[in-house]
């Protein structure tokens, strides 16, 4: 456990706080890395594989996982009619 682990504690100093953390939206988050509260996984792939089973408690298969990954992709918007992973690209 690190100081990070403790959330919204570390801002509000308030017990009820301790281990709570805002929920990010889906939308961009593939343009949105790193990943985690503590920012210790910059790979969508291993931030999918990770939660299924930290929050989930199961383990999926790598097809899964790429499913998964492929529909957070899709959630990725436009900017000026390109895509957002598109941006900034020469």
């Amino acid at each position: 456990m690190t100081e990070a682990d403790n959330g919204r504690f570390n801002v509000t100093g308030n017990e009820d706080d301790r281990h709570v953390f805002k929920v990010p939206i889906l939308r961009n988050i593939e343009q949105t890395y790193p990943y985690f509260h503590d920012g210790s996984i910059d790979n969508l792939y291993e931030a999918v594989r990770i939660m299924g089973s930290v929050q989930l408690g199961k383990t999926f298969t790598e097809k899964e996982t790429e499913k998964l990954v492929a529909f957070l992709k899709s959630l990725t918007g436009k900017y000026n009619g390109k895509p957002l992973s598109e941006v900034g690209k020469y």
